[in-house]
């Protein structure tokens, strides 16, 4: 199974950034796990398709002042060893989308 991590520091709030995330993860195609989402962590799955075993990515949020969050992605593709860059590449996108440094 092909995981990786990856982090910035975005100029936005916890809830804007949070918001911003679920934005951009229904512009890309992503779907909110709710259930295993959190105050502070936001979920996103997406389903297989005919290049991919579907992918998780979870987004911790962490204040790091009044305007500014720690955001930390995790990604996984079960069933893959690798994932071809794909995760990292989604995972960068994400954090663009949060304009994270």
């Amino acid at each position: 199974m092909a995981k990786g991590s990856f982090s910035g520091t975005s100029n936005m709030s916890v809830a804007d950034a949070m918001a911003a995330a679920r934005s951009f993860a229904a512009e890309v195609g992503y779907s909110v796990a709710e259930g295993e989402s959190g105050p502070t962590r936001l979920v996103f799955k997406k389903g297989a398709s005919l290049f991919s075993w579907g992918s998780t990515f979870t987004l911790d949020f962490d204040e790091v002042s009044a305007s500014e969050t720690k955001v930390t992605i995790d990604t996984h593709e079960p069933f893959m060893a690798t994932d071809w860059g794909r995760g990292k590449r989604a995972a960068a996108r994400f954090l663009e989308a949060l304009g994270t440094n």
